[in-house]
């Protein structure tokens, strides 16, 4: 007992031999604006809330996200609403607003000083400064990745600290050679410190980045330490521990490995270390591990997942954990949400953001999204990772500027990844959206070797970098095509030269559709040709009902031919706003409550026993033997069997005529069955129904059609 407290004595006189400690600085801060970037507020006469946007500021601040991109002053279809701009003359975008910058003002304590402080703001836009106790500590440019502060030297011990943070109020405050994001279809960006911030207080050696990759054919992973000395030359020694639970209560291994640093030295160190009998991670068993590392004056504990995920150019799919794996689900576009009036505190609010990516996506059998055009908070993947979701994770850019360093872009990269990678949910990084540039394939051929899980890269429009790199495909022909909807029955949901071209990679479809309406159900600027053409005296109910009834048509249609490794519908969430360009499932965005028609489809066509009926006439004789050929596919590892009811019904939903057919598919296969059915005698408007009823007892899948007899 006497050796233990002397041993506590000396851990509390000499920090170095302190763990690490990690102190939220999240919740309500002060805040004011300026022009000048040396115009240090005196007084601050506003608050608001860290993680979040400035427009949430109270009270409000006037005109403070109104910025117009250069990119959306360009985009066709909204410049004439705007004001006439020389767009070639600019190159970052125009303020809206008489400011440059927003200041955070935040107290804490603390009560020692550790032998390092570190201050993290995991993303903040748009660049941020640092000064604690009136000292400049700082800067950090990325608007989508962590910046982290060394702010040991100007604390003060034992007492209060004042910290404070400058944004930019908008994309012009930076240089117009730092890479801010681009959107066509951005019309606001809003500033904000829109992730969580912290104080990590600890000793050196200091932990400054861990990366977990796993091997599941040879149970183990590498692990990959970055470590820190500032102090005098001292023989380190990392040892590492291995658990199931955050607790640590069940260790499965340690390791050690001892190595003599230098002084105001960075070394990296790369260890593997076994997993007896792993359990793997997947979005059926989101399982994980946590691995625990110290120093002797700090340790971190990260999380990670036992899986492998890649794309196999040979046989164009997807692969989880070495099986041939379908993705199903949608997209999100958060930074268009950020322009949402009635988007506030939401993504930052725990059971709104759950019921967004775990209630949902289990309802409408999804297991992927891809975070379109920009980044999520960091608990977003946190939350992913925990409920089994598999990222297309996209970097902010739809469009490669010229005047941008290269260098510092290819650094933000690396930065986006290393704030990443240990997430088992991210599946495959994507560097952009629908751009096609030299510059961009470059850094995927620099960075890529970093991610030890060595993921696909997705490259946007251009061709792909690796042998076995996806590519992505928007297929819009169909609404190009007027919905001419013989489409369906003589064409065969193939690729087409919107992706990348030629190429036979794997192709993932993430965009489809051109049925956007706004959440009161009137047409976007985009999807208004569609319904003038196809109902131009519809209502919105009309209309809402039409798109739900074609998303389901054509989602089923891509599904049932195989030709993708994943079909994401586009998109589940994004802004409703004036001007807006495409748009979302809800009809009340604070429930999250989605449109009946909508939720009634999507429950259907992403199950993975999916099926497909072959018609899309627009009219049928009547008494006529109609062929109607039913599409099947088995997205499971197990075989499947049932029967297969098809019937014609009237429009109260009785039933007119109907046959039966038993089913069998392979898992992972398909298979096409043949219904000869005889179409009513009576003039009038009719429902095809299939209902497909597996003997495991699952819910029956049910596709629908009209049907229409002159």
């Amino acid at each position: 007992m006497r050796f233990f407290l002397i041993f506590l004595c000396i851990a509390i006189l000499h920090p170095s031999l302190a763990q690490r400690t990690i102190i939220s600085l999240n919740g309500e801060w002060e805040i004011e604006d300026s022009i000048l970037p040396d115009d240090i507020p005196g007084n601050y006469t506003h608050t608001v809330s860290v993680p979040g946007l400035v427009n949430q500021a109270s009270p409000s601040f006037i005109d403070v996200d109104k910025f117009d991109g250069r990119d959306y002053l360009q985009n066709n279809f909204v410049k004439d609403s705007i004001k006439s701009i020389p767009v070639d003359t600019i190159l970052v975008g125009i303020p809206g607003q008489k400011r440059n910058y927003f200041w955070y003002k935040k107290d804490f304590n603390l009560r020692d000083i550790s032998d390092i402080v570190i201050l993290k703001i995991n993303k903040a836009q748009f660049g941020t400064t640092v000064w604690v106790n009136g000292k400049n500590a700082g800067s950090h440019n990325g608007c989508f990745t962590s910046g982290k502060f060394n702010i040991t030297s100007f604390l003060n011990k034992n007492g209060k600290n004042t910290l404070i943070v400058r944004i930019g109020a908008h994309p012009g405050a930076l240089p117009n050679w730092m890479p801010s994001g681009s959107d066509y279809e951005k019309p606001k960006w809003t500033p904000g410190i829109y992730d969580e911030v912290s104080i990590i207080a600890t000793g050196y050696p200091y932990i400054d980045n861990v990366q977990v990759a796993p091997d599941i054919y040879n149970g183990k992973i590498t692990v990959q330490v970055r470590v820190i000395n500032n102090t005098e030359k001292r023989e380190t020694s990392l040892k590492y521990s291995i658990s199931d639970t955050k607790n640590g209560g069940n260790q499965l291994k340690k390791e050690s490995h001892s190595w003599i640093m230098e002084r105001h030295d960075t070394t990296v160190i790369t260890e593997t270390m076994v997993i007896p009998d792993a359990r793997l991670w997947s979005p059926e068993d989101p399982n994980l591990y946590y691995v625990n590392i110290g120093t002797g004056g700090d340790d971190c504990k990260t999380r990670f997942g036992m899986r492998e995920f890649r794309f196999d150019t040979q046989s164009k799919r997807a692969f989880l954990n070495g099986k041939p794996y379908y993705l199903r689900g949608s997209n999100i576009t958060l930074h268009r949400f950020f322009d949402d009036d009635n988007c506030s505190g939401k993504p930052w609010d725990e059971t709104w953001t759950r019921k967004l990516l775990v209630e949902w996506p289990e309802k409408f059998n999804w297991n992927s999204f891809r975070f379109c055009i920009g980044p999520v908070p960091d608990r977003w993947l946190e939350i992913a990772d925990e409920t089994g979701l598999i990222i297309q994770n996209e970097f902010f850019i739809w469009q490669y500027h010229q005047n941008w360093d290269t260098v510092e872009l290819k650094n933000q990269v690396i930065e986006w990844m290393e704030d990443n990678w240990n997430h088992a949910s991210v599946g495959w990084w994507d560097i952009c959206n629908e751009t096609d540039s030299e510059v961009l394939r470059n850094i995927i051929r620099q960075v890529r070797q970093l991610d030890l899980s060595d993921r696909a890269w997705d490259n946007g429009y251009g061709l792909p970098v690796g042998a076995n790199d996806p590519v992505e495909d928007h297929h819009y022909n169909i609404a190009w095509a007027d919905w001419e909807f013989d489409e369906y029955e003589n064409k065969l949901a193939t690729k087409t030269t919107n992706s990348p071209h030629p190429t036979a990679h794997a192709t993932v479809l993430n965009e489809y559709g051109w049925l956007w309406l706004n959440r009161d159900g009137s047409p976007t600027m985009l999807s208004k040709r569609v319904y003038d053409l196809l109902i131009p005296n519809g209502t919105s109910e009309d209309r809402i009902k039409l798109a739900a009834y074609l998303l389901g048509i054509e989602t089923e249609y891509f599904r049932a031919h195989r030709n993708y490794a994943g079909v994401l519908h586009f998109t589940f969430l994004t802004g409703n706003f004036k001007n807006v360009i495409t748009g979302d499932l809800f009809k009340d965005i604070d429930s999250l409550t989605i449109h009946p028609a909508y939720e009634s489809y999507f429950r259907e066509i992403f199950k993975p026993l999916g099926v497909y009926v072959n018609y899309s006439k627009k009219a049928s004789p009547a008494s006529e033997n109609e062929n109607i050929r039913v599409m099947m596919v088995n997205d499971e590892y197990v075989d499947l069997m049932g029967d297969l009811e098809l019937s014609i019904r009237d429009q109260t939903g009785g039933t007119i005529s109907q046959m039966s057919k038993n089913f069998y598919i392979e898992s992972l296969g398909a298979m096409t069955y043949e219904f000869n059915i005889m179409t009513p005698r009576k003039k009038g408007k009719y429902w095809i129904q299939l209902k497909a009823s597996s003997v495991d007892g699952r819910e029956p899948t049910i596709s629908r059609r009209k049907l229409v007899i002159e």
